[in-house]
């Protein structure tokens, strides 16, 4: 699974989620309520930080760490400001 599947899920999770919970199917299909009425799915409450905390750390990043976080936002912000920088020159 490449980074930007993960993210791209983890957005869709955070999107989905009422109070922090998903719906998931038995394929591991996060559903909104209306979507599993309406096909008359079973669906199952899942924790939805849990459920992004596992993708990520299946592909080695433990953004459960604070720090971990801080560290990522803190790369990216400089990434950022270096990719300006080069345009400008």
């Amino acid at each position: 699974m490449k980074w930007n599947s993960v993210i791209d899920k983890a957005l869709e999770v955070l999107r989905t989620s009422d109070r922090g919970y998903v719906l998931m199917d038995m394929y591991n299909n996060i559903l909104t309520p209306e979507e599993a009425a309406f096909n008359k799915v079973q669906v199952t409450p899942y924790n939805a930080l849990k459920f992004i905390q596992t993708q990520f750390s299946a592909m080695g990043l433990d953004i459960s760490d604070k720090n971990v976080r801080v560290k990522l936002i803190a790369l990216l912000e400089e990434f950022d400001r270096l990719q300006k920088e080069r345009i400008k020159s």
